[in-house]
């Protein structure tokens, strides 16, 4: 993926500054790897082996990933059998196979997506690597339930495990009445019906009967998450201001559940304004925040309603410290 200007929020940005990784070179493609498992990074050593990127797969080192999710993990020297197991799965496959066996059902090891969407078999094989078992990240991390994700930043690519049975649940925020009244004096109950839908986290002291601002830790201005901007007189109808966003990074972290609400908020405001074209700008507003765009130039600061196929007006503008999704044109 080329490097490109990316949406990334002044808070977000700090916050990977301010962790501690450890970051190891992959040979194969002279790019450097971090992996977080809940949100800590792991602690790759000469013994148990380092990271390493083939052919646009993340291979580890089956034991000192698996063991720091909390999985047991047994070597049998004679038939070169892995077994990885917890209280409920139990994955087994030998040095060379392509496929193993999940509480006794074979599946392959890796797969893709071909031409037409449809899963197929990768012919990659669990191998010996230094004396160590190899094997690509997302077979353990997905098999027992958790999630992989991803980002690309200069020459290190950062994955991030989130762990099924750590993860806070997605929470339920509700929902807003309706969609928006776009007539003349619509907006006060436009504002109205997101004020209330913001609840005990609506910042009043920064909230009027035109913006609504949400503030779920009372930090005031500089610490709210993101606000709603709906009156006459602006160069768009609607103004929706994203102050941070949900990486999987922040599992496991003291503000993992507030920030989670982010964005299942912003997804549910897009709905209630963009009713015809919010799941497709949603999806490209969380690519732009998880590092996933090619090439930023085809999202922001242009009009992008035909990508998402709206009626009105769509524009992205990465912001100082914040993302400003423009709605419709004011007129």
């Amino acid at each position: 993926m080329k490097k490109q200007t990316k949406i990334l929020t002044l808070v977000a940005l700090l916050a990977i500054l301010l962790i501690p990784v450890a970051t190891y070179a992959s040979s194969a493609l002279d790019q450097q790897v971090s992996v977080f498992i809940d949100g800590k990074p792991v602690q790759f050593n000469n013994d148990l082996g380092y990271p390493i990127v083939e052919n646009g797969r993340t291979l580890v080192p089956i034991r000192i990933i698996s063991e720091d999710m909390g999985y047991e993990v047994k070597w049998d020297n004679p038939t070169q059998k892995v077994t990885i197991s917890d209280a409920n799965t139990k994955i087994e496959f030998k040095i060379g196979d392509s496929t193993a066996l999940i509480n006794g059902k074979r599946v392959p090891i890796d797969t893709r997506e071909d031409a037409n969407g449809k899963v197929v078999q990768v012919d990659t094989k669990a191998r010996l690597i230094n004396s160590r078992t190899y094997v690509p990240i997302r077979f353990i991390t997905e098999n027992f339930g958790g999630t992989v994700d991803w980002k690309i930043q200069g020459k290190t690519l950062y994955v991030y495990i989130v762990r099924g049975e750590s993860s806070t649940p997605t929470p339920s925020v509700g929902s807003i009445p309706g969609t928006a009244d776009y007539s003349p004096n619509g907006y006060v109950e436009n504002v109205k019906k997101v004020s209330e839908f913001f609840g005990t986290a609506l910042n009043k002291n920064y909230s009027s009967n035109t913006m609504a601002y949400f503030d779920p830790i009372g930090g005031g201005m500089d610490t709210g998450f993101l606000y709603v901007v709906d009156r006459p007189g602006e160069d768009c109808d609607v103004l929706v201001v994203v102050k941070n966003w949900y990486f999987d990074s922040d599992a496991g972290t003291p503000m993992e559940k507030e920030l989670k609400t982010i964005p299942v908020m912003t997804k549910e405001i897009l709905r209630f304004y963009l009713p015809d074209g919010y799941e497709k700008l949603y999806k490209i507003i969380d690519d732009g925040y998880n590092w996933r765009w090619d090439d930023a130039s085809k999202y922001v600061n242009k009009d992008i309603s035909n990508l998402i196929g709206s009626s009105k007006q769509v524009e992205l503008v990465d912001s100082t410290g914040a993302l400003h999704i423009k709605i419709g044109t004011g007129k």
